[in-house]
């Protein structure tokens, strides 16, 4: 059932919970599993080592419209080319499809179908001696409805509509970023080449 809960309120759970992972398996198609070890720049070490963090990992959502394209999205404080998929927090006590559909709501306003469990993507950041984890659940969705709708609640700048070669050369400028974000793009571009591998194929 779309949007259910599958944990009790209040209840910390894993970054991965191989319960959880098996079922949206099971529903929505095998994903990929795919583990990195990323060096944190200031940036990610901001907000990944919060102790007051409110999320246990997120979701990662390529939506594509009737013209098969896919909505990437800026936001006012990126670099000022670089646009990427939306993305979205899961709480510490919520389950992965509820925040997915939550996020897409929140994020685009589109009706949606969820067609595929693209990914599920491992992250171990470290800085000095200290390594955190995280982990992005990364689907395939898809939408017969117009452009998504930016809401004011939202740091959302613009939303794009990309061909899959437009898809893989923001992966592409994600990568090579340099400064203060080199270690956030790279981050980054790890989700859209599992949804690039995907649909190209």
């Amino acid at each position: 059932m779309p949007g259910r809960e599958t944990t009790q309120p209040h209840i910390a759970l894993p970054t991965i919970w191989a319960e959880e992972v098996t079922e949206l398996a099971a529903r929505y198609g095998q994903p990929v599993y795919r583990a990195h070890k990323i060096q944190a720049d200031e940036y990610i070490y901001s907000y990944r080592w919060r102790k007051d963090s409110d999320r246990r990992a997120e979701v990662v959502f390529a939506i594509q419209n009737g013209g098969r394209n896919v909505w990437v999205h800026a936001k006012p404080h990126y670099p000022a080319h670089i646009f990427r998929l939306p993305s979205g927090g899961v709480h510490w006590d919520e389950g992965i499809e509820a925040a997915l559909l939550r996020e897409v709501e929140e994020e685009t306003g589109l009706a949606v179908r969820i067609e595929r469990f693209l990914g599920l993507v491992e992250y171990h950041f470290y800085h000095g001696d200290s390594t955190v984890q995280f982990a992005s659940y990364v689907f395939h969705l898809s939408s017969s409805e117009g452009a998504p709708i930016i809401h004011e609640s939202e740091e959302i700048s613009e939303f794009r509509a990309v061909t899959l070669p437009q898809l893989a050369q923001l992966a592409h400028d994600l990568r090579n970023l340099g400064g203060n974000r080199r270690g956030w793009g790279q981050w980054r571009a790890l989700a859209h080449d599992v949804v690039y591998e995907y649909l190209s194929n």
